[in-house]
């Protein structure tokens, strides 16, 4: 520990001792709330370590590093007469956040409360410890064989993953971006072999897949240029809708494909017991990401949505497990598993039909900004892209990429049926590339590269030059319209060139 962090910290154990010291007034709060950005759109909220009592003046807190430069206390008002609110000696107002600096280490927070009337004040300490939690891990058991696993790869709750041991064999749905043994920390509580199950290629949710180099992987192939070719090994399993990963002691998950969030957004539905694994499919109770370049227009989303509702209708209440549990407002439990899905579903009709438009909204990634719409219907908060409502019906619905020996060419950006234009480059010892275009709608008329007409869904075998290859994929849909998706190959420079 270096100088710095142990003059911190002793400064905020006396700061601590002073604030103690003050705690003898008769005010009280209302409530009190801490929270952080996780974006710049999106605020979630700090767990306290200790539960809000009026009476009790103490509080803790432990907060990731990586998101907390800053975070914001909210005082909830009570009915009493207070005259004067401070926060660390700042001005503040009940029911209001107010942004406070963190140091690394322990700061304290000291809410300071003084009557109207005068007479002692009452003091609320808050010690809040900023720290890197990104080795990290914590589990809970939910039931019988079935944990929730967070890790905090960004901030506190960052990513939930979920274990669920079968009979002779455990299945580990999703694998986070903490830093830490995450192989190590689930053979704390399974003696099983476990394999991964991965909802959707955002690395929030497959960066740790490494780290289970002896486990089958299921996930959906059109997610598959979201993640670094060295992650993909023989033992991907390529899954699709109607699939069933049964792993015994009546535990087997049937793949239902939802695209929208991202193309290969899945859940994986355990019907016997009602449970739902959902990573970001459906949002995790607040909200659903449905803005960025790389997702579904929304009339996709809507049939997928329309699918998975008929699908679970028999169930009788179903419980969600959501890829980010702390965006939940309410247990999305029976009726409200199932209500999520109705809302979310209702919220996309009724945008697409013009009868909701939701608050405006701008975001900013990969350093361009986007617009977008955030609009909520009961549990459902979707927020779109108000630019990619409607699929272009020559448009592609996936492109797939490889060398002529099978290794995978991811294009730039990741690929989406909104973009058109892409760049990848190929290894400099690949003379030969297989480029497979799929069409969005099976009722396309024609597809084409460079010319040659090629059936959806087939490869596309051409020879690399020396410098940059282009190809242009030229889509006519079923009414005519006509779509060019263009892609620019160049190969690797050998090592040592600039």
């Amino acid at each position: 520990m270096n100088k710095a962090t142990v003059a911190g910290a002793l400064a905020a154990l006396l700061t601590l001792a002073a604030c103690r010291a003050q705690v003898s007034g008769s005010l009280s709060l209302g409530g009190l709330e801490l929270t952080a950005d996780k974006s710049d759109i999106e605020r979630f909220r700090i767990p306290l370590n200790e539960e809000f009592t009026p009476s009790r003046l103490d509080y803790t807190a432990t907060v990731d590093a990586s998101y907390t430069a800053h975070v914001f206390i909210t005082p909830g008002a009570s009915g009493e007469q207070v005259g004067r609110l401070t926060i660390n000696g700042a001005e503040a107002q009940p029911g209001e956040p107010h942004r406070v600096d963190l140091k690394t280490g322990p700061n304290v927070l000291a809410l300071v409360l003084v009557p109207t009337q005068g007479g002692a004040a009452t003091t609320y300490c808050v010690t809040v410890t900023r720290k890197d939690l990104s080795k990290d891990y914590r589990s809970m058991l939910l039931a019988k064989g079935v944990w929730r696993i967070e890790d905090f790869g960004g901030f506190v709750s960052n990513e939930d993953m979920y274990l669920v041991e079968g009979k002779d064999r455990a299945l580990l749905f999703d694998t986070g971006m903490g830093q830490g043994d995450l192989a190590g920390f689930v053979r704390s509580l399974t003696s099983l072999p476990v394999d991964v199950a991965i909802t959707h290629g955002n690395r929030d949710h497959f960066l740790q897949v490494g780290q289970f180099p002896d486990a089958t992987v299921y996930m959906s192939a059109k997610d598959v240029t979201r993640l670094p070719p060295s992650l993909v090994t023989p033992r991907f399993r390529w899954i699709r809708g109607g699939d069933v990963i049964d792993i015994g002691a009546g535990r087997a998950f049937e793949v239902v494909e939802v695209p929208g969030h991202t193309l290969g957004s899945v859940l994986y539905v355990d019907f016997a017991n009602r449970i739902a694994v959902t990573g970001d499919a459906i949002s995790s109770g607040s909200m659903v990401y449905m803005f960025a370049p790389t997702c579904a227009a929304l009339d996709e989303y809507l049939e997928a949505l329309k699918r998975l509702e008929a699908r679970i209708s028999a169930l009788n209440g179903l419980t969600l497990l959501v890829g980010h549990h702390y965006q939940e407002k309410t247990p999305l439990q029976g009726a409200a598993g199932k209500q999520l899905v109705t809302d979310m579903r209702t919220a996309a009709e009724q945008v697409l039909r013009g009868a909701l438009a939701g608050k405006p909204a701008r975001t900013g990634r990969d350093g361009r900004t986007i617009e977008l719409r955030q609009a909520t219907v009961g549990l459902a908060g979707l927020w779109y892209n108000p630019k990619n409502l409607v699929t272009d019906p020559a448009a592609l619905g996936l492109l797939d990429v490889r060398t002529e020996a099978g290794q995978l060419v991811i294009p730039r950006p990741v690929f989406s049926s909104l973009e058109t234009n892409y760049t990848a480059t190929a290894p400099r010892d690949a003379a030969r590339i297989v480029i497979t275009p799929t069409a969005y709608d099976a009722r396309h008329r024609r597809i084409t590269v460079n010319g040659t007409t090629v059936a959806s869904g087939a490869g596309f075998t051409a020879a690399l030059g020396a410098g940059p290859s282009r190809f242009d994929i030229v889509v006519t849909a079923a009414n005519g319209s006509v779509r060019t998706c263009s892609i620019v190959i160049t190969k690797e420079l050998p090592t040592g060139r600039p």
